[in-house]
Formats: C-alpha cells, structure tokens, sequence
C-alpha cells in the first residue's frame, strides 16, 4: 500500500510511525501491549525488505511468510523515508535502527537540546548507525501574552517564544519541524480559519513572509 502511495504522489510519500500508547486499540486488536515495542521493530525490519526485494520471504517471532511478490517497487531509491516517533530509549532506538528522521512530539525545548537530541546521536553511535534527521512536531498554539518557560511546550506562547524555538531547533540541526494545528478538540478540528491566521503571523513575524 505505501508503495503504491508512493508510485501515486511521484516519490513523495514519507511513512510516519510510531509503537503506539493506548493500551484499549492493543486489547482490541487481541495484541500484547507489553510487546508493541518488538512487533514494531520487527514490521519495520519486514517493511524494507518488501520495499527493497522483488520477492521476499520471513521468518520471525511476530510475522512469517515465504515467497511474497511485492511489486510495485516505491519510486525513492532505497525505500521513501521512515519518520520514527517516540520519545523513551526504545523508540529512540527503533529511529537510530530503522529510521531517516526522528520525530519527537510533545516536548520542551530545553529536554530536546540537553537530553533527547544527543541521547538520540549517542544511541546512533553506539549502533554503528547514520544518525537519523531530526524532524520534529511542534504543536502550534499562539498566545497573546507570553507563557512560563519552566511549563511551556515547543510551538506553545507567543509570537517571539516560537520563534526562539524554531531558532534552537535550527541550531541543534532540525531539518524540517512540523506544526501541528490541532488543539486536541474534536469541534475545532474545522476551524481552518484559526489554523490559517496562526500560520499566517507566523509567516509574517518570523519567517517575514506576507500573507497573499
């Protein structure tokens, strides 16, 4: 399917993934919680073999098959790129292992530069592994008078805070942040005209763009 995707978008497809944290979608499913970790690494491990071999066969704890034709191959040579999300030692680890990018969500900015960031590259070291880019998300969410430092998320206060993040995010290497607009309510989830007015004084007070 994603290489499908991939064929249909001309390359672009980037799969975002992540080992997922409620336990009610595992229970569902009839899957271990206290497994997702091992299930996740290993469907990333089978993943790019499909995408990178014409026929593939496996043989593992979680999945087994033999034989599968896989075409069509993805239009991004060796694979399209795997954006791991997570921020404990293990998802840190999944990223250093199998992905391109890591892609931490829900953070600050002060763990992200002194803990999460040279965690990630100390990890990628100790595998023998390239270092994936750093890709974050930041939940976008603008405020008329600034927040408190010590509390706040990345993407979280003013105007100028956000910019500083963006600024430390530049700094530490990010080579591409997300916004992410939701606000966590389902009703606001087609207030388009709210996302368009935060991006917009984005745009014009730290990227200075004007708005067309």
């Amino acid at each position: 399917m994603a290489a499908n995707i991939d064929q249909l978008c001309c390359g672009r497809f980037i799969l975002g993934v992540g080992a997922g944290w409620a336990k009610q979608e595992f229970q569902a499913l009839g899957i271990p919680f206290e497994q997702r970790s091992a299930i996740a690494n290993e469907y990333l491990e089978v993943i790019k073999k499909c995408w990178t071999n014409d026929d593939v066969s496996h043989e593992g704890r979680y999945v087994s098959f033999r034989e599968v034709h896989t075409g069509p191959r993805p239009v991004r040579s060796p694979h399209p790129p795997i954006w791991v999300g997570g921020r404990s030692e293990s998802a840190t680890r999944r990223a250093a292992r199998y992905g391109n990018a890591w892609h931490p969500i829900r953070f600050r900015m002060d763990w992200l530069a002194n803990e999460g960031w040279p965690a990630l590259r100390k990890i990628a070291e100790a595998e023998g592994a390239p270092i994936p880019a750093l890709c974050p998300r930041i939940h976008l969410h603008l405020s008329d008078s600034p927040l408190e430092e010590s509390g706040r998320l990345a993407g979280d206060g003013t105007a100028d805070q956000i910019r500083r993040d963006l600024e430390t995010l530049a700094d530490i290497g990010a080579e591409c942040v997300l916004f992410d607009t939701y606000s966590g309510k389902p009703e606001d989830a087609a207030d388009f005209e709210r996302d368009w007015t935060a991006l917009a004084i984005l745009a014009e007070r730290i990227v200075g763009l004007k708005r067309r």
